[in-house]
Order: C-alpha cells, then sequence, then structure tokens
C-alpha cells in the first residue's frame, strides 16, 4: 500500500506545471544574485526541444509571472483555505517576500522590455 502512495505521489508530482516546479528552484536559492541569474537562465529563447540542458526548465516571463501571481493571490485572499497545496506550504514570510520580489524583478525587467517596443511600434504606425 505504501508504494501505491508513492508511485501516485511522485505521478501527481510530475503533473505540476513546468513554472509551478521553476517556482520551487527559484524560491530554494538564497542568494539574490544567484535567484536573478537563475531567472535570467530560465527565460532563454528557444523551445523546449533545443533547450541545452535537458533538465533545465525554461519559461517565458509572461507565465511565470502569471503563476506568481495565482501564488500570491491564493496565499493572500484564502490563506490556509486554498486548494492551490503549493500556496499551503508557502506560508512562511520568507518565502512570500521572495515571490515579491520576483514579481517585481519580472515587471520592471522582463515585461516593461516587452511592451515598450510595442508602443514604439504603434506610433510609427500612426505617424505613417
Amino acid at each position: 500500500m505504501y508504494r501505491l502512495y508513492k508511485a501516485t505521489k511522485s505521478s501527481l508530482k510530475s503533473m505540476a506545471p513546468k513554472e509551478i516546479k521553476l517556482l520551487k528552484h527559484l524560491l530554494n536559492i538564497t542568494d539574490p544574485e544567484e535567484r536573478f541569474s537563475a531567472l535570467a537562465t530560465a527565460f532563454s529563447p528557444g523551445n523546449e526541444h533545443e533547450a541545452k540542458d535537458p533538465h533545465a526548465l525554461y519559461t517565458t516571463p509572461k507565465e511565470l509571472h502569471k503563476w506568481i501571481k495565482i501564488m500570491l493571490d491564493a496565499y493572500t485572499l484564502h490563506k490556509e483555505e486554498t486548494d492551490i497545496k503549493e500556496a499551503k506550504k508557502m506560508t512562511q514570510p520568507v518565502v512570500i517576500q521572495r515571490l515579491f520580489i520576483l514579481k517585481e524583478t519580472i515587471e520592471e525587467e522582463y515585461l516593461d522590455q516587452t511592451t515598450a517596443p510595442r508602443t514604439e511600434d504603434k506610433t510609427e504606425l500612426e505617424e505613417l
């Protein structure tokens, strides 16, 4: 019976979205510079089939930002009553603080860069 339990637990763990796995990895890094470097590596270009490291997790800033917001919302709105198991585990203040820092970093470094060229393109189109 115990082996069945372990197999089920392992199977459910493998079904978690890659962004959740990446978040867990990033939150376990204590050094802020190392975390920022790992974040930049996670956003490296190319799809999963072209990844240099087959065990590394790659995603887009927009997707990771979405999952961070989901986790923070689940934590702040439902603290103990959330169905998201990962949010229940993240009740430590250090983890929540790191989530907020990751969210701000992604918004400042990655999301603002992707929206800025689009507004410039619109102004160029309006001039034509």
